[in-house]
């Protein structure tokens, strides 16, 4: 494989192809067993994480030393990544229950966080999730976007759009 990265850095487009073909296969088998050993748990997790490595490949081709090192190396590091990025969703817990003291709440406004709460309970997983890490998790945007890997911006959208479902569903 040294010769072919060789030959594909010298811009042998032959080389390149060939060598990218191993890349994505030996990344392919490696994200397919982590899938077989439930440590992945979506296939197109696995043909993601594969074109990631594919991709820095391409990006990094030219100032690779050993291709066998560097393949590992970043097998490894992308596997960690999204591993710990998906075990940080799956272990956040959120407060369930209401902490406000119900002697305060009136039978009207009793009635009405019961429809809100029930309102939320119809929408997706992720709208939910933004929403309980607002109110009852207490989480910044900025907070929320890093735990579910995604742009502030878009877990602000979301998180209003959301909102604004609830209250049109309520009118």
């Amino acid at each position: 494989m040294d010769s072919l990265l060789a030959s594909a850095k010298e811009g042998n487009s032959d080389a390149f192809a060939k060598i990218s073909g191993y890349i994505h296969e030996i990344s392919h088998s490696y994200f397919l067993s982590k899938y077989r050993g439930k440590k992945i748990l979506n296939k197109d997790d696995v043909d993601d994480l594969t074109a990631n490595v594919y991709i820095a490949f391409a990006e990094q081709y030219q100032k690779i030393e050993t291709i066998e090192n560097w393949l590992r190396r970043v097998l490894f590091l992308t596997f960690v990544r999204f591993y710990k990025q998906n075990n940080l969703k799956r272990t956040t817990q959120l407060k369930e229950s209401l902490t406000a003291d119900d002697s305060f709440i009136g039978t009207d406004q009793q009635h009405d966080l019961n429809a809100i709460l029930k309102e939320i309970d119809t929408l997706s997983e992720e709208k939910q999730e933004i929403i309980k890490l607002r109110f009852w998790g207490d989480l910044q945007f900025n907070e929320i976007a890093e735990k579910l890997n995604k742009n502030e911006a878009a877990v602000k959208k979301m998180f209003y759009r959301s909102i604004e479902e609830i209250k049109n569903k309520l009118k």
